[in-house]
């Protein structure tokens, strides 16, 4: 009976083993930075579970010995990790550099100008206030159009750009306010503060074609570690800065 209870508790303890060490654990970092990366997915290519990292980089998936596990996000370059042990593991991802992505445009994609800017239409002696005028298949059909210029344009297109400008500054805010930034940042309170003041972008930086978020955070958060940490906490850091 003894020798029964004793087979049956090595059982259980064999299978409690067993199922502790299906899972695999670790955190994910942007390489030569160590800023968590959320948002990393995490798939084991074996038996095709997925997971994501949390706000902290951290993830825990189901996995053996013997699998292949793969990190990919849409701004880092992808990595593959064959899982030896299941030890804590750790893994850091580098940033993908900006590539232009190839486009095949064939010739059912050309129609009626699809894509591209109408070139203006030029009237006698190259002018463009007195234009020819067209029929609706865009012939000439004899006479003139005059094209008088409206007073109110240009102040109707000034206040657009200046309420499209506010509409941008006010997207920016959002994204480098401090509830936002403590995703990939470790820093709070009076040091976050210092952080937004000094690398908010302007509108022109932000929106141009090669900013990339990840990338400039990264780059102004190495910046401002150069700065003494007592500084960097202290209320006045921008007032210094701005001096």
């Amino acid at each position: 009976m003894q020798r029964l209870l004793l087979i049956i508790l090595c059982c259980f303890v064999f299978v409690r083993l067993s199922y502790a060490q299906t899972e695999l654990t670790g955190r994910v970092y942007e390489n030569k930075t160590n800023v968590f990366l959320q948002g990393v997915k995490v798939e084991d290519l074996k038996s095709h579970a997925v997971t994501m990292t949390r706000v902290d980089g951290s993830f825990v998936i189901k996995a053996a010995v013997g699998d292949v596990v793969i990190f990919s996000n849409s701004s880092y370059l992808p990595d593959t990790v064959y899982v030896a042990n299941l030890n804590y593991l750790q893994v850091f991802l580098d940033l993908k550099r900006n590539m232009l992505q190839e486009v095949k445009v064939t010739n059912q994609q050309i129609k009626g100008n699809a894509g591209f800017s109408a070139q203006p239409d030029v009237g006698p002696l190259g002018s463009h206030a007195i234009t020819y005028q067209r029929d609706d298949t865009g012939g000439f059909k004899g006479g003139v159009n005059f094209n008088i210029p409206d007073g109110q344009y240009t102040k109707r297109k000034h206040e657009n750009a200046v309420t499209e400008n506010e509409k941008q500054k006010e997207q920016i805010a959002k994204i480098f306010s401090a509830a936002n930034l403590k995703k990939y940042l470790p820093i709070s309170g009076q040091e976050m503060d210092n952080f937004i003041i000094m690398y908010m972008p302007d509108v022109k930086t932000y929106y141009s074609a090669e900013f990339n978020l990840v990338a400039y955070l990264n780059a102004s958060y190495e910046e401002f570690n150069k700065i003494p940490v007592e500084q960097r906490q202290s209320k006045e850091l921008t007032q210094l800065k701005g001096n």
